[in-house]
């Protein structure tokens, strides 16, 4: 079966943006690329900002269904460090993730935070992540309490976030590959906001669902912005 129109329009921006950058790829361009008229692409996107930022949203959205899969598969794949490195390999295989994570503006211009549904993005995960440490801290998965440490999550974000910015400042002379940055970014989490001892496996099946639980809420927000066909 032919891909839907909407869905053949995002395939050649996402395309054009990866090749060219945000700031050098028309609407008349992704047009062309995707056999339609100009027009046909103002009828679902009222911009060039919320067409590509569509894009950005179906790339996140197929981290979180990634994501997902692996949370079913292993109840600990819930722990915190395991989830930041899952991520972590998730997003640097992806051009497009990786350049969102990194600060590409470059490439993305401010694609992050200029439009609507970039906001949303933002706004949907950290909307989550207070009420996952929660469930973490709840099973005794996490060292300290977000309730009551305003700081933890600053000092999380500083920390995860470092990992991927530092991608932008030529990381490959430290001779690590990606497996052994995701294996450094695991066990500074590890080490830093985890409980010593290792979780019982009640413990993991206890949080797991409700973890599942609330990732599945954040594609179902994600994906409100997605055509149909793109809909996981």
């Amino acid at each position: 079966m032919s891909r839907s129109r909407e869905s053949r329009i995002l395939d050649a921006a996402g395309e054009l943006l990866l090749t060219f950058g945000y700031r050098k790829v028309t609407i008349d361009d992704v047009a062309r690329r995707a056999g339609v008229g100009k027009g046909t692409v103002y009828l679902h996107w009222a911009s060039k900002l919320e067409l590509f930022a569509t894009v950005l949203m179906r790339d996140a959205a197929a981290i979180v269904v990634e994501q997902l899969s692996a949370l079913r598969a292993d109840p600990a794949e819930i722990r915190l460090h395991r989830t930041m490195r899952g991520l972590f390999l998730l997003v640097m295989q992806r051009p497009l993730a990786r350049a969102f994570y990194t600060g590409d503006t470059e490439l993305l211009g401010a694609l992050g935070t200029d439009t609507k549904i970039g906001l949303q993005v933002t706004t949907d995960k950290a909307a989550m992540m207070p009420r996952y440490l929660g469930v973490l801290h709840d099973n005794g998965l996490l060292a300290d309490d977000p309730a009551a440490d305003p700081g933890l999550l600053y000092r999380l974000s500083a920390a995860a976030t470092g990992f991927f910015l530092v991608e932008r400042l030529g990381s490959a002379a430290l001779d690590v590959d990606l497996w052994g940055k995701a294996d450094a970014l695991a066990t500074t989490v590890r080490r830093g906001f985890e409980p010593a001892a290792d979780p019982t496996p009640e413990a993991l099946e206890a949080a797991a669902p409700v973890v599942i639980d609330l990732y599945e809420h954040l594609l179902t927000d994600l994906s409100r912005w997605l055509p149909e066909e793109d809909t996981p």
